[in-house]
């Protein structure tokens, strides 16, 4: 397993952070899971040495060469601006049938998206608009979302941006905003289609995330793995992963190293065994129902925990087991780092240090 771990660990880019942009971090995943916005540009600190938090944000409002939407599992993800066309073709018709249920139950019928897909590219021709304000001038122009339900409006723009008609746009304030695709990424090209498309998204997957299983794949893009295998199966290499049938594509070196890795992060979301990343009885501790914590990394395994206190500028960490000095030297020094790429001074609580040191334990 530890071989595994560390061989994972070197290609995501978290062994040694060689991407030189936001949008090479991005692009390492194929796309980094962003429903929480301050979480997804920490995994691109995670994979890019210099690379500033004000660097995204520019990459993602001003170079436009980074962009938000729904992708993998329905879920929002931040993505190469030169990827969104040919990944949302691919997989919005499954977020389409994922949710088609809950649309109905929330008044959403063909009918009532049609129409609101029909009023988008007016409403939007000015610039980007909230969620409230979608809400507000569809009504206005007569398509009305029935239900109470807030959630209405959310999935409304979820439908319009899995059929590629729009994309987040830059933030107000806490507030999301939407644009269409065309006006914010005029130049963005086509991609692949159809199973060429799936070959490509196969191809990156293994490159980051092997060695893993067809179902590793599914778990992670929600797309026929087997399928997506069998496009590419000359490239690959076959690998034994405990009994199960895994893939590698190339050879990659065994990562070393700690890293901060953040809330959500495609480490460790990207397979559906996950016992190469983390211990078994630790994974309550990081997988809580909708919720994936923070975890520190160290060649590849979880070692523990850890949270940003946003508001007091503080980082602490829960150990799963005591930690060697080095370590806590190299998470002290990845502490510094994220103050380094907030712009922000950042204090270290390490109340968690053990008054008795496990000598015994070696250090890296």
């Amino acid at each position: 397993m530890a071989q595994i771990a560390a061989e994972r660990f070197a290609r995501h880019a978290l062994a040694d952070r060689p991407c030189t942009s936001p949008v090479e971090a991005a692009a390492r995943t194929t796309a980094v899971q962003a429903q929480d916005n301050l979480a997804a540009r920490l995994g691109i600190r995670a994979r890019a040495a210099g690379v500033t938090d004000a660097d995204v944000l520019r990459a993602l409002n001003d170079e436009r060469s980074i962009v938000r939407t729904w992708l993998m599992r329905g879920t929002i993800h931040l993505v190469a601006a030169a990827d969104l066309r040919w990944l949302v073709r691919l997989i919005g018709p499954t977020v389409v049938r994922k949710y088609r249920t809950r649309w109905r139950q929330l008044g959403l019928t063909d009918e009532v998206l049609d129409a609101a897909v029909a009023a988008l590219p007016q409403l939007l021709a000015d610039g980007p608009r909230t969620r409230r304000e979608i809400r507000e001038e569809l009504a206005a122009r007569g398509v009305t979302l029935d239900s109470p339900d807030p959630q209405a409006a959310t999935h409304a723009v979820v439908y319009a941006s899995v059929i590629g008609l729009i994309c987040r746009g830059p933030d107000r304030g806490r507030d999301s905003t939407f644009v269409l695709i065309d006006d914010w990424l005029p130049d963005v090209p086509d991609g692949p289609e159809g199973d060429a498309a799936l070959a490509e998204l196969a191809r990156r997957y293994f490159a980051a995330y092997s060695p893993a299983t067809a179902v590793d794949f599914t778990t992670w893009a929600g797309l026929p793995g087997a399928r997506a295998v069998q496009l590419i199966r000359d490239e690959l290499s076959e690998v034994d992963l405990g009994g199960r049938t895994g893939y590698r594509l190339g050879e990659a070196a065994h990562g070393r190293g700690v890293r901060l890795a953040p809330a959500f992060d495609n480490y460790v979301l990207g397979h559906r065994d996950r016992s190469a990343t983390i211990e078994a009885a630790y994974v309550p501790h990081v997988y809580q129902g909708g919720m994936i914590y923070p975890v520190v990394l160290r060649d590849g395994r979880a070692i523990g925990t850890w949270r940003l206190d946003r508001q007091r500028g503080e980082v602490t960490c829960t150990p799963f087991d005591p930690w060697p000095r080095q370590v806590w030297r190299d998470v002290e020094a990845e502490v510094a780092d994220v103050g380094r790429y907030l712009d922000r001074e950042l204090t270290f609580d390490q109340s968690a240090v053990s008054n008795a040191w496990a000598s015994d334990m070696p250090g890296r």
